[in-house]
């Protein structure tokens, strides 16, 4: 008895069709790395200067023929087009498009995004679109690790003033009342205290130069650091918000301490007075 034809319909038609495209996409790749494999054999028999030349004969670019020999060395090892198992046959469901896209990631991490991802069963769109979001969460990671690294370096900058600043304060508590030091005012209104300025008599014409330029690495140096604090305490808002606010407060003292004394300095007759 003979077998009943099956009908043809479109539906099976365009199966065939999916089915066939999906499979000569496949046969493209693997194609593309034997070629690869043999354009590096022959790159490294060619003569040095004659390997553009050469390439003529097969019809390829330079460009071309440097994708092929990439995407055999990328994944021709552990390539298999279905006959040898013991090979991967995640990257072997990959198309040729598909191959090309993920060249751009590094071995392991290419690996570990086939696996993840099912890139085999994805349209080109689709796989550009999740290498784009890929890329997006590296860089917000990256972000996060340098603005991490800096709210450290800004904490460290604050923690080292206030050690000074306490350091001064226990020197100065062991220090008799005189009103007329400025280290005693200073502390007695709650203040850091102000160094010892021993200035010695510089008859030299260009002396000022020195002091100009000794000004302005100062300004910038604290243009630096202010960075780093305000840095510092932007992502200490978000982890602790009272811890932040204790410590903008240290910080504002110092600078509003800073910024008073810095109106009238040096004092014109005896050592300035300042309230806390």
């Amino acid at each position: 008895m003979d077998n009943p034809v099956t009908e043809r319909t479109p539906l099976i038609i365009a199966a065939e069709i999916n089915m066939i495209t999906c499979q000569t996409k496949k046969i493209l790749l693997a194609g593309a790395i034997e070629i690869g494999c043999r354009l590096q054999e022959a790159k490294a028999l060619v003569k040095h200067g004659e390997w553009g030349k050469w390439l003529e004969s097969v019809s390829y670019s330079q460009k071309t023929a440097e994708r092929l020999i990439k995407l055999y060395q990328e994944y021709g090892p552990k390539f298999s087009d279905g006959s040898d198992t013991s090979k991967s046959t995640s990257m072997s469901n990959m198309t040729y498009t598909q191959a090309l896209l993920l060249l751009g990631l590094p071995e392991e991490e290419r690996e570990e995004f086939i696996e993840q991802n099912d890139v085999g069963g994805m349209t080109t769109k689709k796989l550009q679109q999740a290498l784009q979001d890929r890329d997006k969460a590296n860089q917000e990671k990256e972000q996060a690790l340098q603005e991490n690294q800096a709210f450290k370096k800004g904490l460290k900058a604050i923690d080292s003033t206030i050690s000074e600043l306490k350091k001064e304060q226990a020197k100065a508590a062991s220090m008799p009342t005189n009103p007329e030091n400025v280290k005693a005012e200073a502390f007695s209104a709650g203040q850091p205290a102000l160094p010892t300025h021993n200035l010695k008599t510089e008859h030299d014409p260009d002396a000022h130069i020195k002091h100009v330029e000794k000004c302005d690495t100062c300004c910038k140096t604290i243009a630096d650091t202010f960075f780093d604090l305000t840095t510092a305490l932007t992502n200490l808002a978000h982890i602790d918000p009272n811890l932040k606010e204790e410590k903008r407060k240290e910080a504002n003292r110092l600078i509003e301490y800073m910024a008073e004394t810095i109106k009238e300095w040096p004092p014109p007759k005896k050592p300035l007075r300042f309230n806390s």
